[in-house]
């Protein structure tokens, strides 16, 4: 079974992210943003001219997406991916924590709050 984040169809970026979440006062919505430094998805983009136009969350025939990224640059290249999720209701906020838990246990993650 696929656990996976995927900029590009079909392939699995393997760059863990820096992840900061938040969460609203409700506990029914928030926001989950993810930071890739030099992620191999751009790389791969880069080689074989492939755009990328989001973020794919992937686990247990589920599917997270989003189109909200921004690129950053160093010396004229892209060097990170910031890419922002927001949960409307608490479905989507079990649904990324369902994912976290697993993702973070198969890549080492520990959750540090501030």
């Amino acid at each position: 079974m696929p656990l996976e984040i995927q900029f590009i169809d079909g392939i699995k970026e393997t760059t863990a992210p820096i992840v900061k979440v938040t969460k609203s006062l409700n506990g029914k919505t928030g926001t989950a943003t993810f930071i890739f430094l030099q992620p191999k998805s751009l790389e791969i983009a880069l080689a074989n001219n492939v755009q990328i136009n989001g973020m794919s969350l992937i686990w247990e025939n589920k599917k997270i997406f989003t189109s909200d990224l921004r690129l950053f640059f160093k010396n004229g290249k892209p060097f990170i991916i910031k890419s922002i999720l927001i949960f409307k209701n608490s479905i989507e906020w079990f649904d990324f924590l369902s994912f976290m838990n697993l993702y973070s246990k198969e890549k080492g993650l520990l959750f540090e709050s501030d």
